[in-house]
């Protein structure tokens, strides 16, 4: 079993981008054999439906197929629940909260996104959940 990973949206949003080197850093992530990614009903509600709609074939090819390999989170109450809770304490925005509290319901070890390090993220402990960021890796 390897590290439970739970992505963030942006991370396949990048993965799929023009930017080599930010394309470069998420597939590294999200190729990664030794990681048991884990993404949710959020995560391809903000990745998906766009990509299809703007017939982006291969981008939404590449993200059904990590879709089909990942373990997947369905929203539930519950999960809406604690992201208001989450946003409450730390700040986050809705969407952020709602990625938060999907990955700690798919225990997740870490989660990974591609947001500046003075974001709502970084408030959370890492006893809660270890949020990683990409962002630094591509300046």
């Amino acid at each position: 079993m390897g590290k439970r990973t739970y992505v963030d949206s942006s991370v396949i949003v990048n993965a799929v981008r023009e930017d080599k080197e930010r394309a470069k850093q998420a597939q590294i992530v999200l190729e990664d054999p030794t990681r048991d990614l884990i993404v949710g009903d959020y995560v391809r509600l903000e990745t998906l439906p766009k990509m299809v709609y703007n017939k982006k074939i291969d981008q939404a090819a590449y993200t059904t197929a990590l879709f089909d390999h990942a373990e997947y989170v369905r929203s539930t109450n519950a999960i809406v629940t604690h992201a208001e809770t989450l946003a409450e304490a730390y700040g986050l925005s809705a969407m952020d909260a709602l990625h938060v509290a999907s990955a700690i319901a798919g225990h997740a070890d870490e989660l990974i996104i591609f947001e500046k390090p003075e974001k709502p993220f970084f408030r959370i402990p890492d006893e809660r959940l270890r949020i990683v960021s990409l962002y630094e890796a591509t300046l």
